[in-house]
């Protein structure tokens, strides 16, 4: 065989090979993490910085990740020494050891912010009162994430502990849990938020569906995004009323709204969607074999889960 062919051809095997290397180095890395002394740390977060991605420990010290080539994992928790990992070397060892600071200083913001004032003059969220329903805040307490900013950096630090006031539409950031700041709006592109139980929530600024609040993003891809919008208003008790026996209620509550949009990404034309086989027809038309086929093969309520799988199926 000519030296020259033979040549090509170990050429175009090493590139193969290299290709199916890269592929096969694309997808999801799971692994754990524990302190020097085997206890399993919870809420490790794990940074990507080049792909802005983030993910957190759950409470048995697991995590999941998803990986490129050339990664490079960031692994923080407050009161650890951050450790820097690439991708291949988690593979490797997927059991991550962190050491533990002696003092660790508390590093300060780099976002703007400013304190965050409730209309009772309150600036730290308080527990929910006996005599109340619902909650102004999104979730029952601080808890870990991160943000993307204007700029589309990732903003993540072990420090930041985030809520979201529903009311008013604020990101709620403190690192005592004493100390809150609301975080300027202009200055988030998006954010995300891992509650007590480890369930991810993503928000994003969307100004075509609310100029003050963030909405929630059920699912996205390349081709749909399918948000919720959640709006919610103070309704106090009715005392005058309830006593004499007339209507109303005996107690506070903070009642909630949710609508839902649909965002073309491709075309940008956004529709409010209705928990209806209608409507989600009349709002995915452009695709309506592979809508018909998800309503035909999916019959249970159409809830949220339902939308989120919906969007996940039309991004295929």
């Amino acid at each position: 065989m000519n030296i020259t062919f033979m040549k090509i051809i170990l050429s175009v095997l090493l590139t193969a090979i290299t290709i199916q290397f890269a592929k096969a180095q694309n997808g999801n890395i799971t692994g754990s993490v524990q302190d020097e002394n085997g206890r399993l740390l919870h809420f490790v977060a794990i940074e990507d910085n080049k792909y802005q991605n983030v993910a957190f420990t759950d409470s048995l010290g697991n995590f999941t990740i998803p990986v490129h080539p050339d990664s490079k994992l960031q692994f923080a928790l407050e009161g650890y020494r951050d450790t820097l990992f690439t991708a291949g070397k988690i593979s490797e060892t997927p059991q991550v050891i962190l050491k533990s600071y002696a003092k660790v200083p508390v590093e300060t913001f780099n976002l703007s912010l400013h304190p965050f004032t409730r209309a009772d003059g309150l600036l730290v969220p308080v527990a929910q009162k006996p005599n109340q329903v619902g909650s102004r805040y999104m979730f029952d307490g601080f808890s870990h994430g991160f943000i993307i900013d204007a700029s589309g950096n990732l903003v993540s630090n072990p420090y930041y502990l985030f809520d979201y006031e529903k009311v008013s539409g604020l990101l709620l950031l403190t690192v005592d849990k004493k100390n809150v700041k609301a975080v300027v709006k202009e200055q988030v592109k998006s954010f995300t938020i891992y509650n007590n139980v480890d369930e991810r929530f993503n928000f994003e600024r969307v100004p075509a569906i609310d100029k003050i609040r963030y909405v929630q993003v059920l699912a996205t891809g390349k081709k749909y995004k399918i948000c919720k919008l959640i709006t919610t208003k103070f309704v106090p008790a009715d005392f005058e009323n309830t006593a004499s026996g007339g209507a109303g209620n005996d107690f506070d509550e903070y009642v909630d709204n949710a609508e839902y949009y649909v965002l073309n990404v491709q075309n940008d034309q956004l529709h409010k969607l209705a928990l209806r086989k209608k409507s989600i027809k009349d709002d995915f038309n452009e695709d309506a074999d592979k809508v018909d086929k998800f309503l035909t093969d999916n019959s249970g309520k159409i809830d949220e889960p339902y939308l989120s799988n919906l969007g996940n199926y039309m991004n295929q």
